[in-house]
């Protein structure tokens, strides 16, 4: 949803791209009976359409905004992630689960698909950058052949992917943070910032040359980064970043804000010391800021707006008279906003809202997840004035219900954070926390995933916790410090929920999902030489025993571990019960070796054999 900055002109239409079968017409889902998900919004370069990309139906749809009126909505592929329109008769929307971008055509009020490009592994946010074109003279020379340039964030490979949209191909790619997230290109078209999110990161890179210009750590463990806005003058990022404040999770310490905060982060650009970092919380006592999404800023530069998906709201800054704190941003809303609507207001919404755009100077469009709908904020008001359905929903099923109480920070004491803020979409965030789940303080674990977890018991690191049912209510109570009891219907949603996640499809297999000659190699060292089988067994390459692997401390009150499954590896950037390792080369070669477990030292090239299986599972 990146807007195209600035809209300098609008483009022609984007060349026949059709393939076999595709020139008949679409069909539209307006109409059809399902849970949409808007994750994402776009507005059309003349402002009057809004596209959005739907997570869980797998569809676009674009509303006019004057009659509210959803014109078309049409499949575009799996786990939409981000929407953006390239130019006035074409959309792009990249697919997280089909690792590809799709590119629908806007033609005589109908949405088509045109074509999907490969990008690499779980694409998430699109950066369209305008061409930088010059004077009038210039512009009008050249506006039948200038056209934007596209970036993709590949969350699956730590990478941007540069796309030439008109041939469908990937031009280039660059590294860049952990599981990066959102881009946002500057007004100078000059710089592209991405937010990685294991670690919080983030990092510039020259658009030009895809040069790394800086990368820089969110001070106090950020996680999670949100969509940031970047200023005008392409000096200043302010982005939402939920920060893991390293306390043990007990419930005093969640109502002091010392488990996990939600902050804006302000950092000058291109470049800046550490210690240029500025914060500001916007949780207040008794009343948290649950999982900050994504920012927006006024044209007129006076109000700056964030979405928080967990405490069902959009929290409003008078951006334009706030002082940032200079120094530690403590553990609530600065003293002199609070109880002070001239410079902060909370606008409850319900659902999820998640992706917010300015219509005008006082104008917010939202697009709320749970409630299949766009919404209208009115901010001086503090009001929303407009409600937009993009369709008709079905009952919730089991399922669905699961999915929204897995969402709700409401479930946590003083609506600090939700499940998804510490499991986000079903996997981890790569932190570690002090939960006491292992029976002792100070001993932090690494947040795992939840893929699979039906199928993975017992549970917990240790292994001690037999019953999933029982494990899921006792984070609700004890890690989230629930003040309202889960009823039983509330423990069978949760479960439905973690029983329809997904495990991602390796990138590491070939194309027909077969492994490779390395891989192959390394699944026959898995199951012999290196003796993992030993431990790491069947479907989900896990056993029910507990183990002790020489990782063990005298604090814990558990003295054996239980494998982890390893379906999915490839999805993470931590490893081990506290996130010690980085990569499965410190696993393999620092604090898990083979000849220290039930295997036999490895040789480099059997190493590299072993690390490819693991990828590929």
């Amino acid at each position: 949803m990146t807007r195209i900055l600035p809209p300098l002109v609008t483009l022609a239409l984007l060349p026949v791209l059709l393939s076999a079968g595709t020139d008949k017409s679409p069909e539209n889902l307006s109409a059809t009976v399902h849970d949409r998900s808007p994750i994402s919004l776009d507005l059309s370069p003349d402002r009057t359409l809004v596209a959005t990309a739907n997570r869980t139906a797998g569809t676009v749809s674009v509303v006019e905004l004057a009659s509210g009126r959803v014109l078309f909505e049409t499949a575009c592929g799996r786990r939409p992630a981000d929407v953006a329109w390239w130019d006035a008769r074409t959309v792009l929307v990249s697919l997280q689960a089909d690792d590809a971008v799709a590119v629908l055509r806007w033609q005589d009020d109908q949405l088509q698909l045109t074509r999907t490009i490969p990008v690499g592994d779980e694409p998430r946010g699109l950066a369209i950058v305008s061409a930088d074109i010059g004077n009038d003279q210039d512009r009008k020379r050249q506006s039948s052949q200038a056209r934007p340039r596209t970036f993709v964030a590949l969350s699956g490979d730590d990478a941007i992917a540069e796309i030439n949209v008109p041939a469908g191909s990937v031009t280039r790619r660059f590294p860049t943070g952990g599981q990066p997230g959102w881009l946002t290109p500057t007004p100078n078209r000059r710089w592209l910032v991405s937010c990685a999110n294991v670690p919080g990161e983030v990092w510039i890179h020259d658009i030009a040359s895809g040069r790394k210009l800086s990368r820089r750590t969110i001070f106090d463990d950020g996680f999670n980064l949100g969509r940031p806005v970047v200023l005008d003058d392409s000096q200043t990022v302010i982005l939402p970043t939920p920060i893991n404040r390293s306390f043990p999770v007990n419930e005093n310490n969640v109502q002091r804000g010392w488990v996990i905060d939600n902050r804006l982060t302000r950092m000058p650009l291109p470049r800046g010391e550490y210690w240029q970092q500025k914060q500001m919380n916007l949780d207040e006592h008794g009343a948290g800021c649950g999982d900050l999404n994504a920012m927006a800023l006024s044209p007129d530069k006076k109000w700056l707006v964030g979405t928080c998906g967990g405490s069902h709201e959009l929290v409003v800054l008078n951006f334009a008279d706030a002082t940032w704190p200079s120094a530690d941003p403590g553990d609530f809303l600065p003293e002199a906003m609070r109880d002070n609507p001239a410079l902060f207001r909370r606008v409850e919404l319900g659902g999820r809202p998640l992706d917010p755009v300015f219509l005008d100077d006082r104008r917010v469009l939202v697009a709320n997840y749970f409630e299949d709908s766009l919404q209208i904020v009115d901010v001086l008001s503090s009001r929303n004035v407009r409600t937009i359905p993009l369709g008709r929903a079905p009952k919730p099923t089991l399922v669905r219900r699961g999915e929204q109480i897995f969402h709700d920070a409401d479930r946590s004491r003083d609506g600090w954070f939700s499940c998804n803020s510490c499991h986000p979409d079903g996997h981890t965030n790569g932190q570690a926390f002090d939960t006491l789940n292992d029976g002792n303080h100070d001993t932090y674990k690494l947040t795992p995933s939840l893929r699979g977890v039906t199928h993975t018991g017992p549970w917990t690191w240790h292994g001690w916790q037999q019953s999933l049912p029982a494990s899921v209510r006792k984070s609700l109570r004890d890690t989230l410090s629930t003040e309202d009891n889960p009823t039983e219907e509330d423990i069978k949603a949760l479960l439905a929920y973690l029983e329809s996640l997904q495990f991602p499809v390796s990138p590491h297999r070939q194309d027909n999902g077969q492994l490779t000659a390395a891989a192959a190699r390394g699944k026959q060292l898995f199951e012999t030489v290196a003796g993992c089988v030993d431990c790491h067994s069947g479907r989900y390459f896990t056993t029910a025993a507990t183990y002790k692997v020489g990782l063990e401390s005298p604090r814990m009150f558990y003295p054996e571990f239980n494998p982890p499954g390893l379906r999915g590896l490839h999805a993470k950037r931590r490893f081990l019960h506290d996130g010690r390792a980085h990569s499965l080369e410190d696993v393999l070669t620092k604090h898990h070796r083979p000849e220290k477990l039930t295997g036999k030292p490895l040789s480099k090239t059997q190493l590299k054999d072993l690390i490819a299986y693991l990828k590929s599972i």
